[in-house]
């Protein structure tokens, strides 16, 4: 029983971190009221918003290239999407952010490259992601009148994020006594170890090596050009459901969808995402049941594009995913 809680741990913590956000979103909701929302939408907007997903699809890839380049200079821009959006659908399906190792596995695989790098890369991303929508939100927060830990835990973790990247360049400008360092500490392990583990981190520290380059600024503008895109789909989305509100509306609500995401939760983030959007949304002045149909329905069309698309490239690939998410599991 003790091995099992272990091994399965963070997925256990998820469910009940979901299970309580589910109970929260769906207090003192009138369903009836709920149902109502839905039958007024107007689901035409869900169409450009559909073809800004595929968008979104790219300048993520486009980004996450440009985070490869320092390790080899011809990677392809679609085996970075193509795995970026397989990737997403397995984090959809499957807990404990798989989808990341996943990523690691089959770029890896399709451009030999180390997988270390590829998920010291993948790191990457995740911080330069919350360091542009950082932005955002210091920009933007003025405007909203969000409660008070939501405002703190939002600001902490970006500026956590920015630390962590001017700890990384700091490393990386001084990476040779760093890897001394890691000789020495590691100099009393076994040698089968001590070179499994110097290998690790010399591949995750050539990953990383984007952030004392040019190409880091590349990737930051493909993801700002990214986050914009996704900010108009919410947009179009708040339109479906009749929601009218200030351009920094649907800012405000992806800024913390995205952030959520850190917070353990059963797959696809169900509850967690759902209930973030309400409190954003019900500081715009609007019902908690429009808002609980709208994070319904914003979540539940991302998903399904997620997956479908991703189940596509998959099995067009010649891929299987059992074999994806077995690999992924031995990484872990």
């Amino acid at each position: 029983m003790i091995p099992f809680l272990r091994r399965h741990l963070n997925f256990i913590v998820g469910l009940i971190i979901s299970a309580a956000a589910v109970y929260l979103s769906l207090t003192k909701v009138d369903f009836r009221e709920l149902w109502n929302s839905f039958r007024a939408a107007n689901y035409y907007f869900l169409i450009p918003a559909g073809i800004l997903q595929f968008f979104c699809f790219f300048f993520k890839g486009v980004g996450w290239r440009f985070l490869l380049l320092p390790a080899k200079k011809e990677v392809r821009l679609s085996s970075t999407v193509s795995v970026l959006v397989i990737g997403l659908m397995v984090n959809n399906l499957f807990p404990a952010k798989m989808g990341e190792l996943a990523r690691a596995y089959l770029l890896g695989e399709r451009e030999t490259l180390p997988k270390s790098l590829c998920l010291s890369t993948i790191m990457v991303e995740h911080l330069v992601d919350i360091l542009v929508l950082l932005i955002f939100l210091i920009l933007l927060i003025p405007l909203v009148s969000l409660p008070p830990w939501l405002k703190a835990s939002g600001m902490g973790l970006g500026f956590l994020a920015l630390a962590m990247i001017v700890f990384l360049f700091l490393v990386m400008r001084r990476e040779e006594k760093f890897l001394n360092w890691i000789t020495r500490v590691t100099a009393r392990l076994p040698e089968r170890f001590r070179e499994k583990i110097q290998g690790i981190l010399k591949n995750m520290l050539q990953g990383m090596r984007v952030v004392t380059g040019r190409y880091i600024l590349y990737a930051f503008i493909s993801l700002v050009a990214m986050w914009c895109t996704v900010f108009i789909m919410a947009y179009l989305t708040m339109l479906a459901f009749g929601l009218f509100l200030p351009i920094y509306a649907p800012v405000m609500v992806i800024i913390f969808v995205a952030f959520g995401k850190v917070i353990p939760s059963s797959p696809g983030g169900i509850g967690t995402l759902h209930y973030l959007i309400i409190v954003v949304l019900m500081s715009f002045d609007v019902s908690k049941e429009t808002a609980l149909g709208y994070a319904i329905l914003m979540h539940g069309f991302v998903f399904l594009i997620e997956v479908v698309t991703g189940l596509v490239l998959l099995f067009s690939g010649h891929l299987s995913l059992a074999k994806v998410t077995r690999r992924a599991e031995e990484q872990a």
